[in-house]
């Protein structure tokens, strides 16, 4: 199963904010990084704090409701930002932008006009007045956005970063992700501390080099090791990037800020389970539990941590809470999978079968899933079920191995001695054959139990009775026995008597159906010799 896609069914709708150390500032970080849920909770918590500038801030919340799409929202921030210091331009760009939503551009350019006086020559602000007719629609105002882009180049000496953030931003939408991190890298060239050029770098860089976008953000956390953003980030790339471990420790000292959110736990909860920490995901599973007992993501958290650590009964019980308190939830096929492993370690393997049936059914194209299911229908004894997914599993595999070959010779044969009906069991053992006449035509070194497997093969076929294809098999395993004669060595470890003895009594029970009595005489001597070597000296 994709494990990337699990992990985003596994957070579905937890989102994570974090922990502020710059006041306001901290949101502002959040906001230009795109995490809006995140900035409108750091800037409202420290709207009333004494070192925030409140007009600021209010410009802020409402670009953050303008980017949730809550226009008469953003009105009411920016107007109230413009009450509390009317000289700060920020606010006017906001009102402009709102004005650019409603399609009153004549408005929405008396607004930019005003910022502009209040601020001249602010490239700044003048990167956020191009952003304001980007957003509001990048064809019709192409000509407004080059122009403003223009001006702060000029104003800047084309050392403002935020130029290099905006273009990077329209890079990125058009998915020119090289063309993007490269305009990222620019604005912190002119700003080694510029959160926002890191992050959007890393974000956009990903698809391209994921091992030197995570450089550029450990980068940033060696600037600022209390940026919350920063430690977030750098462990959600690690993450990404199957750093399981990296990616839980780092998080885990994120976590220790004080000013973390619920949310926060539940996230670090999941990492610690994918960095194998499973005790400790558990703990923080069970506290958010006692405080939460209903919460979706730490009920699966805690079966699975249980699962993994084999307290199978425990886990059981957990599980069956988790479907029964989430009835039509959206679970996962690791729900599912990891549930039967639960299942299967408490000793309920017929109940573990239903649970990969429907793990099976909702992903039809994981093969491993395949591969497990014809192993737990094998031990419940559904032999016929199990070469059925065995073989599903083996037409998913390009080019299947010789392992996975003679694995399915083994269902089939299973499948075969198990079976009444003497025209299934023939066909079923047919199957097998042809699996095994695979193996050894591609195989270098043809070992003694391929011919074995086979001849089993033919017995289970023939309503449980050596025929003549059978003893054929023997004969030709019997020749590969006899070239080494440490095969029939009892002082060796690795001898092979016990292939010798089911080759002896099948070929004696063939000569008896056949009515070879000198033949049924000599595998009998022959058997009982075998046996006394392999009967322990007293």
């Amino acid at each position: 199963m994709k494990i990337k896609f699990f992990f985003s069914l596994l957070l579905a709708g937890a989102l994570v904010a974090g922990a502020q150390t710059q006041g306001y500032k901290d949101g502002i970080e959040y906001y230009k990084a795109g995490q809006f849920d995140n900035a409108k909770t750091i800037l409202e918590r420290t709207l009333n704090d004494a070192n925030t500038d409140k007009s600021l801030a209010y410009y802020y919340l409402g670009q953050v409701n303008l980017a949730k799409g809550d226009k008469a929202a953003a009105q009411a921030d920016f107007e109230k930002g413009r009450e509390l210091n009317p000289a700060n331009g920020y606010n006017y760009v906001g009102l402009g932008a709102v004005a650019l939503l409603n399609k009153d551009t004549d408005n929405a350019q008396d607004y930019f006009k005003e910022a502009q006086k209040l601020a001249k020559k602010n490239a700044e602000l003048t990167v956020a007045i191009a952003r304001a007719y980007y957003n509001a629609d990048p064809v019709a105002y192409a000509k407004e956005i080059d122009k403003n882009l223009l001006k702060a180049h000029k104003d800047s000496k084309d050392k403002e970063p935020s130029i290099y953030v905006l273009e990077g931003d329209m890079k990125y939408d058009k998915q020119d992700f090289g063309g993007a991190a490269q305009q990222y890298e620019q604005a912190i060239t002119f700003d080694p501390n510029n959160s926002e050029g890191y992050v959007k770098f890393a974000n956009a860089y990903f698809f391209v080099n994921r091992d030197f976008a995570i450089q550029k953000l450990e980068e940033l956390l060696s600037q600022q090791p209390q940026s919350a953003m920063a430690q977030r980030e750098l462990a959600e790339k690690y993450f990404k990037a199957d750093h399981w471990r990296k990616a839980s420790d780092l998080y885990g000292k994120y976590i220790q800020n004080p000013n973390h959110f619920p949310e926060d736990k539940a996230r670090y909860a999941v990492l610690l389970y994918w960095g194998e920490k499973y005790p400790e995901s558990l703990a923080i599973a069970n506290e958010i539990l006692a405080a939460d007992a209903s919460n979706f993501l730490m009920q699966r958290v805690r079966f699975l941590d249980q699962t993994k650590m084999g307290d199978f009964a425990n886990a059981v019980a957990s599980a069956e809470k988790f479907f029964a308190d989430n009835a039509g939830g959206n679970f996962t096929t690791n729900d599912y999978v990891t549930y039967a492993e639960a299942l299967t370690g408490n000793g309920q393997d017929s109940l573990a079968v239903v649970q990969y049936e429907v793990a099976a059914q909702r992903d039809p194209d994981n093969g491993e899933l395949l591969k497990n299911l014809s192993s737990v229908y094998s031990n419940n004894k559904q032999y016929g079920k199990s070469a059925e997914a065995y073989d599903a599993y083996l037409k998913l595999q390009e080019k299947p191995s010789l392992n996975d070959l003679f694995d399915m010779s083994r269902r089939y044969l299973n499948a075969a001695a198990s079976e009444n009906d003497t025209v299934q069991a023939k066909q079923l053992a047919q199957r097998g054959i042809e699996y095994v006449d695979q193996v050894i035509d591609r195989t270098s070194e043809v070992q003694p139990v391929m011919y074995q497997r086979k001849a089993f093969l033919e017995i289970s076929g023939n309503n449980k009775r050596p025929n003549a294809a059978a003893v054929e098999a023997l004969d030709k395993m019997l020749e590969i026995l006899d070239a080494n004669p440490a095969n029939m060595d009892p002082a060796n470890p690795q001898n092979q008597l016990n292939l010798y003895s089911q080759a002896y009594a099948f070929k004696q029970a063939y000569a008896s159906i056949i009515g070879d009595k000198e033949a049924h005489k000599l595998w009998g001597e022959k058997y009982i010799a075998i046996k006394e070597l392999m009967t322990p000296k007293q």
